[in-house]
Formats: structure tokens, C-alpha cells, sequence
């Protein structure tokens, strides 16, 4: 049987990530095709090696080199305070992929995976900002060069991340996108962009964790044990913006307060909000299933709010112009108004207000469209 090899993001215990992974991987092998995830680090992943040659397009600014250094130090700073939080954590994100996904041997450089001998009939770079310009890493692996010249090479839902490039890289980008096959990008601003840089067909297809039914993602959840009802706050960090908003819709419905997050530092002074750090992928899923309602600054959040069905609200920055992931979704699902920037007010009177139909018709249709892409695009 003839076998392919996905490279994505991975490995790095952020559940978007993985699961967008491991969608792909699975929806593949439900539809017939031997596959497995080419397990290649990610640079933040603390194995990784880094050498000359994965040096970042761009070089890293002094401020996102600070960013990166205070994330890692407060990541020691809860392990060291937490250690059992966080090796429980580690442990379920582990034992997610050794269970449920089938993974080649592990490369943790550049060099490793370039002077491997690699025998997939199919490459697929998958889902997830893997050719965003303002990674601190090489992208070339994510476009594919390190397979055979003449391997038939896809992107599915592979994200830029932002809305536009500065036109010096386009040279760059366009010898590597000229690498690939078949390109399937997951925004709008991806098709746009990509038309911009060559001129090759671009065709725009949903982010793989839409792939998967609510019926298939729940048949594999840990079910998280409640009958209070509960607003979910899924946020990156400390928002004032979406809690003061959680409040809101807490003195509405009387509803508690769940924050999932990582082992940032934790909300101790803050007695109305439940925090949760140790759930792995499939216990995470658990808990968006039972939510009454959903506050997320999260691309994924936004994606399992439609999956799970639920009211939900997707907060983006008032700084920041880098929202193409989440308008692109929301505007094929007709709900641009659950998209809020930082300071908008809200009529919570419409709190519930989805028409969960349109909704499942609109998505419907393009998880078709993007099954019928990959299935052409598959040898």
C-alpha cells in the first residue's frame, strides 16, 4: 500500500496543535490511506537542535527573543512550583500521540531530517502557522524540500498567520511554494497571498480539526465530570478584556467560570475563576463538550465552539492586525459578530443567538469541498 508522511507542528503541548494533527493523521487513515506524522521538532520543543542552517527567514527582533525567554522561564518557574501539575500535563500530551497517532522516528534538527533517506509515495505539510514569516525557525522543511525532487507534494491548510508579507521575501516564498504540488490553504488571505507571490492554483480548504464530527471527537474524549453548567474561558493568558466579559455573562446566567491554560502563572488572587492546567488533548475535548458557553482567544477555540456547538465569543487584540484565521472562519459560518476586538461592547441579550443550521450547512459544504481536495491531490 502506498504510504504518506504529514509534517506539521507537533510536540509541543499546545492543543491546537496536536489535535490539528493528529485530525489529519486520523481522517486519512479512516479514509483509506496508510499515513504517519514525519516527527520533526518543532523549535520551541526543547530537544529541538538548532544550527546555522535553521535560522529563521527573518531574523528574531530583541522583543520577540525576550517574549520567547519569559514564556520558557515562567514554564520552569510553574514546573518548579507545580511539578505534578506539570508532569501530569506532559504526561496525557505524551500518552495522546503514543495512543492515537502513528509517528516516524524522531528528527531533531534540520541536518537529521535533510540527510535522511525518506520513502513516502505522498509529503503533506499540514495545518497549524507553519509558514508564518515570524517563526524563529528555518520554514523550508514546511514546504516540503527535504522530500524527493519528484515526490508528489500537497499543503493542507498550511497558514501564514498574518494578513501580509513584506514583497523583499517573496522570492523566497515563491521558490518554495513552486516546491509543491497541490496547495490548499486554510484562509482567504492564504489564496490572496499566495496569488499575489506565483502563480499557481491555490485552493482554500478547512482547518483539519474540522474534519472530524462532533461524534467522532466525542466518541474519543475524556468526559469531564459536571452537571454545573460553566462558562469555558480558553485564553493564552491573562486577558482583562474577556474576563471582565466572562464576568458579565457569569452575573447573567449564573453560570461559574473555567479557565483552561498552560503552566503560566496562575490566577491564585482571583477566587471566581477555576483553573485548570493539567488536562491533556482528550481531556481538554471533555471539557469543551460540556460547556455552556465559550470565551477563547484561540484560532482552535473558535473552531471547537462550531464542532461542539456552543455560544462562544472569540476575542482578538486591539494591537494587532493579524486575525485572517479567525475572520477567514467566520465569515464562511456567517458569525463575523462573535468576533471581538479588545473593547468592543457586547449585547448579551443575543448571547445565544447561532443559527447552529447555517452554520452545519456552511461547514458542511466545505469539509466536502477540502475532503474531495485531498482526495484528489492523493496518489
Amino acid at each position: 500500500m502506498k504510504k504518506t508522511g504529514i509534517i506539521t507542528i507537533l510536540n509541543v503541548n499546545n492543543y491546537g496543535a496536536e489535535l490539528q494533527a493528529f485530525a489529519l493523521h486520523h481522517k486519512l487513515k479512516k479514509m483509506g490511506y496508510d499515513n504517519e506524522i514525519i516527527n520533526y521538532l518543532y523549535y520551541k520543543n526543547p530537544l529541538f537542535k538548532n544550527e546555522v542552517k535553521s535560522s529563521p527567514l527573518i531574523k528574531t527582533s530583541i522583543k520577540n527573543k525576550l517574549k520567547d525567554f519569559a514564556i520558557k522561564w515562567i514554564d520552569k518557574y510553574s514546573a518548579y512550583k507545580y511539578p505534578e501539575i506539570a508532569k501530569k500535563r506532559k504526561e496525557r500530551f505524551f500518552n495522546f500521540h503514543k495512543e492515537q497517532t502513528a509517528l516516524s522516528k524522531t528528527y531533531k534538527s534540520y541536518s537529521e531530517l535533510y540527510n535522511a533517506k525518506h520513502e513516502y509515495d505522498n509529503y503533506i505539510v499540514g495545518s497549524d502557522q507553519v509558514w508564518n514569516p515570524n517563526n524563529g525557525t528555518n520554514l523550508e522543511p514546511y514546504f516540503l524540500t527535504f522530500a524527493p525532487k519528484n515526490a508528489n507534494k500537497i499543503a493542507f491548510a498550511s497558514s501564514f498567520g498574518v494578513g501580509d508579507i513584506n514583497e523583499s521575501y517573496f522570492p523566497k516564498y515563491k521558490e518554495w511554494l513552486n516546491n509543491i504540488t497541490h496547495i490548499g490553504t486554510r484562509e482567504t488571505s492564504g489564496v490572496e497571498l499566495i496569488n499575489k507571490i506565483t502563480n499557481k492554483n491555490v485552493t482554500h480548504v478547512v482547518d483539519p480539526t474540522l474534519l472530524l464530527s462532533k461524534e467522532e471527537w466525542e466518541s474519543l474524549m475524556v468526559p469531564y465530570d459536571t452537571e454545573e453548567p460553566y462558562i469555558l474561558l480558553f485564553i493564552f493568558k491573562r486577558n482583562r478584556y474577556a474576563e471582565k466579559l466572562a464576568y458579565e455573562i457569569q452575573k447573567k446566567t449564573g453560570f461559574k467560570i473555567i479557565r483552561v491554560c498552560k503552566n503560566e502563572m496562575p490566577l491564585e488572587s482571583d477566587d471566581k475563576i477555576l483553573n485548570i492546567r493539567d488536562f491533556g488533548p482528550l481531556e481538554f475535548l471533555g471539557l469543551y463538550s460540556s460547556a455552556s458557553v465559550v470565551l477563547t482567544t484561540s484560532f482552535h477555540g473558535s473552531v471547537f465552539s462550531l464542532i461542539f456547538e456552543k455560544p462562544f465569543y472569540t476575542i482578538t487584540p486591539s494591537s494587532k492586525n493579524n486575525n485572517s484565521r479567525q475572520e477567514s472562519l467566520m465569515r464562511v459560518v456567517g458569525l463575523e459578530n462573535r468576533l471581538l476586538r479588545e473593547g468592543d461592547s457586547v449585547d448579551l441579550e443575543k448571547l445565544t443567538d447561532i443559527d447552529l443550521e447555517y452554520v452545519k450547512e456552511k461547514l458542511g459544504e466545505q469539509i466536502k469541498f477540502s475532503i474531495d481536495y485531498l482526495k484528489t491531490s492523493l496518489k
